[in-house]
């Protein structure tokens, strides 16, 4: 398809994925998500420069779409730093500094969107994130303070290892975006124009406002947004951020679902603070078993992907429950799961493509599985689908260590290939295909 394309939208309010009690619905049917994480779209959509790449994107979703995709998760924000090239960052980034943004980057997302209604597509876009592999909140900290980020330990692509910083410092630090009232009003006022300049955009190729366009499926404030457990206060001072800013969106956009980005991995008490804001209307929730110590990668048998099983379904179980008490859907927007890591295929070896993914599509069917058993249509709860983690398509690793941004389904601060699904994952894709049809 040539890229100077217009697309012209049907913008009826049918058009709008909209939550009804525990379902979604668009056009008067049941929209239930399969989705893939797509975060490069933004970079990759760019007409020109070293991350543009417009006839992958058009593969890349034709490939989705043909196994029963219909909603990617993207990026609408990256950060650039005042002390130059950052490491482990995507770039070009979209805001230089606070307010500046590089026109070329936007034109990017504005190609990407246009394109989804080709392939029957929606997206939920994020809006920031808490990790520094775009910017994120400790780069709004450091413009309000004029300090360098204390990165976490994060991938070292020339020497293969994880290195960095300690972790407890760097949460210290990305805290203070919602607790630290000597940089909240400023910090606030960036992230709320970052939002406007977003919601309120004139896409450039379909000339319609990102506000009016129902390929946009949802909304999310940040990706995985979590604060520290400080006695008394971190509750009310995550509540009161998420709050005012779902408000924000939902007063100059009322139309749009918006979901926090959340992980929902620490019970009820926590998911209730993230969700019960009246302007929340998509709960979400993450799955990482190999983060969260319930799999160990290195174990050729089934225990322990069998154990991570266990643990994912109860997990889903519980979110499904939570938010059903709260009468809105939740979506499974992140999981994922490495090749196999043994034998042949030990260490570093396993970021190749052509390690196997025994264990990745034991674990996906599970997935597939436990939202089908716990989705509001089984009338069991509230799970309205996922989106697996990530796509890389046609992208592959380097094959020799590079500072290069490779754009697979890997972060920057991440080993290329570490769980990426490719177009060659023809298995793990039957499965996304096999569950989008049930």
């Amino acid at each position: 398809m040539p890229d100077h394309e217009t697309t012209i939208l049907n913008t009826t309010s049918d058009m709008f994925v909209t939550a009804n009690g525990s379902r979604l619905t668009r056009n008067g049917d049941p929209y239930q998500v399969s989705g893939a994480n797509y975060w490069q779209a933004m970079n990759l959509g760019m007409a020109s420069g070293p991350s543009s790449d417009r006839a992958r994107v058009h593969r890349d979703l034709a490939t989705l779409s043909s196994y029963g995709v219909n909603m990617v998760r993207i990026m609408a924000s990256s950060e650039g730093s005042q002390y130059g090239v950052a490491p482990d960052r995507m770039y070009p980034v979209l805001m230089e500094s606070p307010g500046a943004y590089d026109e070329a980057v936007f034109a990017g997302l504005d190609w990407t969107l246009a394109q989804l209604p080709k392939y029957n597509m929606t997206a939920t876009v994020t809006l920031a994130n808490y990790w520094t592999w775009s910017g994120g909140i400790p780069q709004y900290v450091s413009w309000a303070t004029d300090t360098e980020i204390p990165y976490p330990s994060q991938w070292d692509p020339l020497n293969q290892v994880f290195d960095g910083g300690d972790y407890d410092t760097f949460l210290a630090y990305a805290n203070r975006f919602y607790a630290d009232e000597s940089i909240y009003k400023a910090v606030q006022a960036w992230y709320r124009d970052h939002v406007r300049a977003v919601v309120e955009r004139v896409n450039s190729v379909t000339g319609v406002r990102y506000k009016d366009d129902p390929a946009i499926m949802a909304w999310e404030l940040m990706n995985e947004p979590q604060i520290i457990d400080t006695p008394g206060t971190g509750e009310q001072l995550l509540f009161r951020w998420i709050d005012e800013s779902a408000g924000f969106i939902r007063s100059i956009d009322p139309r749009h679902l918006v979901t926090t980005g959340a992980e929902s991995k620490n019970g009820a008490k926590w998911f209730d603070v993230m969700h019960r804001s009246q302007h929340i209307s998509l709960a979400s929730c993450h799955f990482w078993p190999l983060n969260w110590g319930y799999y160990n990668s290195t174990d050729p048998t089934n225990a322990s992907v069998d154990h991570s099983i266990d643990k994912m379904c109860e997990f889903v179980r519980l979110n499904s429950e939570w938010a059903h008490e709260l009468g809105i859907p939740s979506v499974l927007f992140e999981y994922g799961m490495m090749r196999d890591n043994w034998g042949e295929f030990a260490g570093t070896k396993a970021y190749s493509p052509d390690a196997p993914i025994t264990h990745r599509n034991r674990f996906y069917g599970a997935v597939s599985d436990c939202i089908k058993e716990f989705s509001a249509s089984s009338g069991r709860g509230a799970l309205a689908g996922s989106a697996f983690w990530a796509y890389a398509g046609l992208a592959r690793p380097p094959k020799n260590p590079t500072t290069n941004i490779t754009w697979t389904g890997d972060p920057p601060h991440e080993p290329p290939g570490w769980n990426s699904v490719y177009d060659k994952d023809v298995e793990t894709l039957e499965i996304i295909k096999r569950a989008s049809s049930d």
